[in-house]
Parts: structure tokens; C-alpha cells; sequence
């Protein structure tokens, strides 16, 4: 399994040595920078794994701004802000933009480690709902129109025979249409394929 990355930004020499030998001593690969802009360039390339943790204020881009960077770019990879000179109302717009998480200096070396372990479990739920709906929407692309049409009734709780009637074919017709989009979508059942309908609506 490969070593999840933590990308550390802080001015302060100090600290990111410090926190970056900690974090390594935890099994993280950690890559050090001084300077919001060069971890935004970091993220195109950083692995499917990684966590960005990043001190809010510093000389040209803030790690606010860093924040707000990344959610413009619809980056996944989650952020821990941490901060020397932190408020109760930039908490709570770091929060609310999308941070996993906003600690205070200084804090306790284990609870960084425990964000970002939960920051990493979210973020691989999070992309296991997106592979599981594109698988989804891969799926339901295979199917034919009248296939996706009766689908789409079926889930709506109509019966086959309502469905022959609404679509003007016979009832076995209804049965062969559905049974092929059950095959197709990897369904085995009518309750699955509402599941999975509900995943495409939402997504």
C-alpha cells in the first residue's frame, strides 16, 4: 500500500522541521515548503493519498487563500489549516469553505496525526462514491433507450404492465427490456437498481 503524502507549508524553519520529522516518524511521507503557492502547484501531481497541512498566515499567499485556491480548482485532496493566531470566526470560514480541519499552536503532535487519518478516510469515501457513480453512469450508458426508459419506470414503482401501457409495448417486451438493463447495471434485484438510481440523481 503506498505511504500516504502529507504536503507541510509553514515559514517557520522550526516548525516544519519539527513537525515534518514527527510526521515521518508516523509512517507519512511528508514534503516540506515554506510557501503556499509552491504546494498549489504541488497538488496537480500529488498521489491519491495526500493531505495537504498548512499554516494560515505567511508572507504572500495565505493558507485561507491557499483554501480558497483549491476549492476553485475542485481539488479532492483535503486540507488541515493551523494557525499561531487563530479566532473563533476564521475557525469557522475555514470550516465552512471546506478545511477538514483548523488547529490552533500549539497543539498536541497526536492530534494532528488524528485529523489528518480521519482527513484521509473521508477523502477515500469520497472518491469511492465518485468511482462508484462513474462506474454507474458507465453502466447506464450501455443501455438502450427503451432499455433506460423502462429502467427509469420501474424505479418509479410502476409494474410491467403499467409500463407496456404507458410505453405502448406488450408486458413480455416490458420483461426482456428489463431484465436486459438489470444485467447491464448489475442488478439483482429492483431494490438495487433504485439504489443505484437514487447515487446517479444525487451525484
Amino acid at each position: 500500500m503506498q505511504q500516504p503524502s502529507i504536503i507541510l507549508v509553514d515559514d517557520d524553519p522550526a516548525v516544519l522541521d519539527a513537525l515534518g520529522l514527527y510526521l515521518e516518524s508516523k509512517g507519512f511521507g511528508v514534503v516540506r515548503l515554506d510557501d503556499a503557492k509552491a504546494a498549489l502547484a504541488r497538488v496537480t501531481s500529488a498521489p491519491a493519498d495526500a493531505c495537504i497541512v498548512c499554516d494560515v498566515r505567511m508572507p504572500g499567499m495565505t493558507g485561507l487563500e491557499l483554501q480558497d485556491r483549491l476549492r476553485a480548482m475542485g481539488s479532492p485532496v483535503p486540507l488541515i489549516l493551523i494557525t499561531g493566531h487563530g479566532d473563533i470566526d476564521m475557525a469557522v470560514r475555514a470550516i465552512k469553505a471546506g478545511a477538514h480541519d483548523f488547529l490552533e499552536k500549539p497543539f498536541q503532535e497526536h492530534r494532528l496525526v488524528a485529523s489528518i487519518q480521519a482527513a484521509l478516510a473521508a477523502a477515500r469515501a469520497r472518491q469511492s462514491e465518485v468511482d462508484e457513480v462513474g462506474a454507474l453512469r458507465g453502466l447506464r450508458s450501455s443501455l438502450t433507450e427503451r432499455e433506460r426508459h423502462v429502467m427509469d419506470l420501474a424505479v418509479e414503482g410502476l409494474t410491467n404492465r403499467d409500463i407496456g401501457a404507458k410505453l405502448g409495448i406488450s408486458f413480455r417486451t416490458v420483461e426482456i427490456h428489463r431484465a436486459n438493463a438489470m444485467e447491464k447495471m448489475g442488478a439483482a434485484s429492483l431494490a438495487d437498481l433504485v439504489r443505484m438510481s437514487i447515487k446517479l440523481r444525487e451525484a
